[in-house]
């Protein structure tokens, strides 16, 4: 440990608090003993960027330029207040030499945090910290966590949020040779340029006020107007204004409908297996969750459906088979709606990936009597981050969603809305779809013929139109075993036991994706998967 020497006057000449210490690994920390000043060392005889040197961590791989990193930290430190109001800082010269940047980054950096007015110049004098921060004394407390009550246990009657299971990956995913991910377009098939684009014109002074200010519960009309004109079209659907609410991707439309439609006693049925992200709401919220299984055509409709309040289905994509709902299948479960008097939330899983121009519309396209609520969503096609999402309904249900979804988060940010408005109006989405859909088809011919030849001893089950490939073991190997093998070969696979009520049941089945593995490797990655299976 190195540590910075102190005056009694509580500050060194550079403006240092005297009971900062600071680390030999450039982190520093608050002591609350006065240092003792080194006496080998004067402040005639120390070197101006010394200090800062030692606090200040510059990463020439950081994705921030070097001028911007020098800026950052300078700005962290005056804010932390050590630097503080008053101190001198080092020359550009003195401060780029210990560094080992050059002088016009330091100089860039000084003279931004001087146009913010962090910093001032004096003439032929240097630069010094100009911003004064009236800070509150942090307090630590002292209390026995023994003594704590136990909020936990006050959470839920039901199972704990964290301690529900859900379709996990590596975070560092993209950095594997062969990432066999679902759904998960590789990030630099992003259109970026297009995005920038409409983002700086989102950014003018003329729409300024379209998303600075308070819209209250309202969405961006120009986002809603997209959508209603140019993403629903495209899965058969018509709708008014009215008719949509914009959400924090489909997996808050689920939650807000399913928040609206729970009452005591009531009964949601789900697909078994199933979207286990929404399987952890219903058993959140709903009284008795039903779950029905899928065959080759869907959600089988039977009297188990009798006496349910609501249904979730995946019709277009079964999650995780990958199936679709037959048309005989929809019909039946349209009519055993109306008998039965249930809702149906009909999540879009995959509608704008497909692929397949002959694929099935979607149940809230035909004649669903006002009984389909439909959630999509543009995370698979543009990018899951920017987690924009709408629901379809009848008005009075989407007054309401609104009226939640406000006491949550008022409404998803103008700023995302109004530039995602401009990114459909100029046709980037449709061309973006456009070529997606050539890159997945090349992608889905390849791994289709390869898979067959390589994994006979697997039940596969997967359609045209899909980049999705589900497998469930014939001799029983266990999934997890399978992705950890394969893992440590660079290939990202997904176990898809968390898609089971029993996950017993499931722990021989996992997914594959080739959505984020290009077409020339996608052989070689499945080789390698079944390489790995082959040593268990």
């Amino acid at each position: 440990m190195r540590l910075v020497w102190g005056t009694p006057k509580g500050k060194d000449f550079w403006g240092f608090n005297y009971t900062t210490c600071v680390l030999s690994n450039g982190q520093f920390m608050m002591s609350k003993k006065i240092l003792t000043k080194n006496l080998s060392e004067t402040p005639e005889t120390q070197r101006p960027a010394s200090n800062l040197v030692n606090v200040m961590n510059i990463n020439r791989d950081d994705t921030l330029g070097i001028r911007d990193q020098i800026r950052a930290e300078l700005a962290y430190l005056i804010s932390n207040g050590v630097l503080q109001n008053g101190a001198k800082l080092p020359s550009c010269r003195a401060l780029a030499r210990d560094l080992s940047v050059s002088v016009n980054s330091v100089l860039g950096a000084y003279s931004k945090l001087v146009d913010e007015g962090t910093i001032i110049s004096k003439p032929k004098s240097g630069y010094y910290v100009s911003l004064n921060l009236n800070r509150a004394q942090a307090q630590t407390d002292q209390e026995n966590n023994a003594e704590f009550p136990n909020i936990v246990e006050r959470i839920t009657r039901r199972q704990l949020p964290s301690k529900a299971g859900c379709i996990t990956r590596p975070a560092d995913w993209p950095d594997y040779q062969f990432p066999f991910v679902c759904n998960q377009a590789a990030s630099n098939r992003f259109p970026l340029a297009e995005w920038r684009e409409c983002s700086r014109l989102a950014l003018n002074m003329r729409d300024l006020s379209n998303w600075t200010g308070d819209n209250q519960y309202r969405d961006s009309d120009t986002f809603i107007e997209q959508i209603c004109s140019r993403l629903l079209p495209q899965r058969g659907i018509v709708a008014k204004p009215e008719n949509v609410l914009v959400t924090m991707g489909a997996q808050q439309a689920i939650y807000i409908v399913a928040a609206l439609l729970r009452s005591f006693g009531r009964v949601v049925a789900i697909e078994d297996p199933g979207y286990a992200d929404a399987r952890n709401i219903f058993e959140q919220i709903f009284d008795e969750v039903r779950y029905i299984p899928v065959d080759g055509e869907g959600l089988v409709v039977d009297d188990r459906l009798a006496g349910c309040d609501l249904v979730y289905v995946t019709p277009n994509r079964q999650m995780p088979t990958v199936l679709s709902m037959s048309q005989a299948r929809k019909r039946r479960l349209l009519e055993m709606a109306k008998k039965e008097d249930f809702l149906i939330i009909e999540d879009d899983y995959e509608g704008d990936m497909d692929f397949d121009e002959n694929s099935l519309l979607p149940l809230y396209s035909g004649h669903s009597q006002g009984r389909v609520i439909y959630t999509g969503s543009l995370s698979k096609s543009l990018a899951p981050g920017l987690r924009l999402g709408y629901l379809v309904a009848q008005e009075s249900l989407v007054q309401e969603a609104r009226a939640l979804r406000g006491m949550m988060i008022r409404h998803p940010p103008h700023v995302i809305q109004h530039t995602a408005s401009l990114f459909l109006r100029f046709g980037h989405h449709e061309t973006h779809r456009a070529k997606l859909h050539q890159i997945f088809n090349e992608r889905w011919h390849v791994a289709s013929q390869v898979i067959q030849e390589l994994f006979p001893d697997f039940e596969l089950q997967y359609e045209y139109g899909s980049t999705n490939f589900f497998f469930r073991s014939v001799q029983g190997l266990n999934a997890h075993q399978i992705a950890e093998a394969a893992r440590q070969r660079g290939v990202i696979i997904e176990p898809s036991s968390v898609c089971f009520s029993d996950k017993n049941k499931g722990d021989i089945t996992f997914r594959l994706g080739v959505s984020a593995v290009p077409a020339g490797q996608i052989e070689q990655g499945l080789r390698t998967l079944r390489s790995a299976i082959d040593t268990l």
